[in-house]
């Protein structure tokens, strides 16, 4: 005999199963089960090779990563499932995803003649909700919040049957052992019929939260714009993007433009929203001065049941400004009265958002990792056990040793409830994969994750904002390129702001990494040229402010007309006697600046709003014309600032903004061929379409490199923070 331990992700896909019906066709004794986070297999050894051939057409959802195989003692029994073993895990042992719901139990949803007819939480053991209920492995159903649901006779046929696709699925209910709905209206009252009334009550116009997979989700009608007006003044929420959800792939492209990249992405097991460019205007309200939209299509079969029956919903998560995902009822009626409620019984253990995800040059870029692409894992390594604690925006950890794990995004550390939810899987997952030995954590001293990372009880390393970024395209790069010795890499790091080690603000900043010796070894090169802006957190966060500030320094003509003489008056004095200001090399407070130059910057009202607009307008201008710039210490944008005054003064604003995003391309490319080496992009300016298509469109044969398994944002410093920490044990 022989024993197999499969590693990756191997639980919660229908792998034991597969393994089991496999055997029975060899005719081989033995056995499966779960062991700690991976799969044991028990096999004769005269077996052993066509078993491994058989493992190529394992389930789709399952990702084998390493199997070890050792002689055994001999068995004489017939190939069973044994019950699992629950040992000590470690970063190797992946945890499950969750999925949408496949075709064949949606087609069970649809059919009078199953037993699953109409049933909203229709599962097998290839789809359905796993992380979200998880509470510790192996992925048992003792380990999930459906342990308190007994099944029936027919689910318990269902799921000892090999032949069934129900064979050892963990979620399994159905109308006989259901997981019960409830509809609560307006005044808390309970009514029966939950899900119809919940129909009935988006039909009124009224806003419904539903209780989805990874939370509640507050919905309506799409085009009732009464309704989309209370969701916003609910969520205090004036001009973000709200997602659209629609009944299916046909129905989107009726909304959107989607290329076969994106509906295969939008159709996918993960089925995230897609941020595409629209095709009409019926929704505009629902993305204001933008042409883009998030879509995204029903992922379970309660969200299909509804769809059927009122065709298109706006969809957004359900929280506060700055706070995590609601997941309970009794926290849903007390931060939203006076709402209509569909609940469910089946307990959400993780909170967890729906991923975004945007073809940005040529691929499909994460915007937001969460349900079904978290949590990650990635094959890294590291000699002691590492975190990375995150950042205060987009904050998630990052573990590694044997393997590594990169926890799905929660909102920005600014609230009672996101501090505790971050609280809450910082537990979870220590406890799960043990304690730190060492931790990387943020040089700025008042972000939140960088103050609990000290509280680990583990030496710490601070990691500059930026150097974090450059680490975690480290990670992706050499996950994708076998690393050489003496191989050389540069860097191009684009974002709102990140505290230097002087203790200034950057965000436009070039670096040069060298691989010698089995590590990277790493020199900051050039910034963009510092501005003075004001202090004021309000003041940052306006388009108009940052662009006078900018034009002003420049001594350019329009200056006056971009703030009323009062508050140029007083920012102008600022700016003369120094006095509360900051110096910041950002390109994403640029970006705003250039936004209100072309009068379609504002307050921003969430992140990154006046940059959203400034690309949109770009895209209506078909120019490839380019400003001046020049690059020798630093990016000086200066010849850039006077040749646009020109444009701006003839107010052909549409030109000056495509200019803007060529000539941020032309840099990236005049830095590749300066240095010639491969260039990376990092930052959050990096998720614009329009730039990064443009930088593909330029580079031709030169080497560019944009991640695609974590967003360039702030989301990817807890892996960058993790990684900087590995490379220099």
């Amino acid at each position: 005999m022989v024993k197999l331990v499969i590693s990756g992700r191997v639980q919660g896909v229908g792998l034991r199963p597969f393994i089991y019906n496999t055997a029975l066709k060899l005719g081989t004794k033995g056995f499966v089960c779960n062991v700690g986070g991976q799969v044991e297999v028990v096999l004769e050894r005269a077996h052993l090779d066509a078993f491994l051939k058989e493992l190529a057409h394992k389930p789709k959802e399952a990702q084998i990563t390493n199997i070890t195989n050792e002689p055994t003692a001999p068995l004489n029994c017939p190939f069973h499932i044994a019950p699992s073993r629950g040992i000590s895990l470690n970063l190797r042992d992946n945890l499950p995803l969750d999925l949408a719901i496949c075709a064949d139990c949606l087609k069970d949803t649809q059919d009078p003649n199953s037993r699953f007819y109409l049933y909203p939480f229709t599962a097998c053991a290839h789809c359905g909700p796993r992380f979200s209920l998880l509470e510790g492995l192996p992925f048992d159903r003792p380990h999930t919040s459906m342990k308190n649901f007994t099944l029936c006779e027919d689910c318990v046929k269902d799921y000892h049957d090999p032949a069934n696709r129900r064979f050892f699925a963990q979620t399994l209910s159905c109308p006989k052992c259901p997981i019960s709905l409830n509809f609560y209206d307006k005044k808390g009252t309970a009514h029966q019929n939950a899900l119809q009334e919940a129909i009935n009550a988006l039909k009124r116009g009224e806003v419904v939260a539903i209780k989805g997979v990874g939370g509640f989700a507050l919905t309506a009608l799409a085009d009732n714009k009464g309704a989309i007006e209370q969701i916003r003044a609910l969520k205090t929420r004036p001009f973000k993007p709200l997602a659209l959800m629609v009944a299916s792939p046909k129905e989107a492209l009726k909304c959107v433009h989607l290329n076969p990249q994106e509906l295969k992405a939008l159709s996918s097991k993960e089925a995230p929203i897609v941020l595409a460019r629209k095709k009409t205007d019926l929704y505009n309200h629902l993305a204001p001065n933008l042409d883009t939209l998030g879509i995204l299509l029903p992922y379970t079969a309660l969200h299909h049941l509804i769809l059927q029956e009122v065709g298109v919903l706006v969809f957004t998560s359900a929280n506060l400004k700055s706070e995590p995902i609601i997941t309970e009822l009794e926290e849903l009626q007390a931060k939203f009265p006076k709402l209509s409620i569909l609940d469910h019984k089946r307990p959400i253990v993780h909170g967890i958002d729906d991923s975004v995800v945007r073809l940005v040059a040529g691929q499909m870029r994460l915007i937001r990792l969460a349900r079904g692409y978290a949590p990650l894992h990635l094959p890294l390594n590291a000699s002691q056990n590492t975190l990375g604690m995150g950042a205060q925006n987009k904050a998630n950890l990052c573990f590694i040793k044997e393997g590594c794990l990169v926890t799905p995004e929660l909102s920005a550390l600014e609230s009672v409830a996101s501090i505790e939810r971050y609280q809450q899987d910082l537990n979870f997952f220590t406890k799960l994969y043990a304690k730190p030995e060492v931790v990387g954590l943020d040089l700025h001293p008042n972000y939140t994750a960088s103050q609990i990372g000290k509280e680990q009880h583990a030496p710490l390393k601070e990691v500059q904002h930026h150097a974090a970024h450059l680490h975690a395209l480290l990670a992706e790069w050499g996950l994708e390129h076998p690393l050489k010795e003496g191989q050389a890499l540069l860097a191009f790091i684009c974002d709102g702001f990140g505290l230097s080690p002087e203790k200034s603000l950057w965000g436009g900043e070039v670096f040069l990494a060298t691989y010698q010796g089995g590590k990277f070894h790493t020199k900051h090169l050039h910034s963009l040229q510092a501005t003075l802006y004001p202090r004021s957190t309000e003041l940052l966060k306006d388009a108009h402010t940052l662009g006078y500030a900018l034009a002003h320094q420049h001594n350019l003509a329009f200056a006056p007309l971009l703030l009323d003489p009062q508050k140029a008056q007083n920012v102008a004095t600022l700016l003369n006697k120094q006095m509360a200001l900051i110096s910041s090399t950002s390109v994403g407070r640029l970006f705003d600046a250039v936004a209100s130059f072309c009068q379609v910057g504002a307050f921003n009202t969430y992140e990154a709003q006046s940059a959203m607009q400034l690309e949109s307008l770009a895209a209506t201008h078909p120019t490839n014309d380019i400003y001046p710039f020049d690059i020798q210490k630093d990016i000086s944008i200066a010849p850039m600032l006077r040749a646009m005054e020109a444009d701006i003064l003839a107010q052909d604003h549409a030109l000056v903004a495509k200019k803007f995003h060529n000539t941020l391309a032309h840099i990236a490319l005049n830095l590749s061929v300066r240095y010639d080496l491969p260039l990376l992009l990092g930052g959050g300016v990096f998720l614009n379409r329009l730039l990064g298509d443009t930088i593909q469109e330029i580079f031709k044969n030169r080497v560019f490199f944009l991640p695609k398994l974590l967003p360039p944002t702030d989301g990817a410093l807890a892996l960058g923070q993790a990684h900087f920490v590995a490379n220099s044990l």
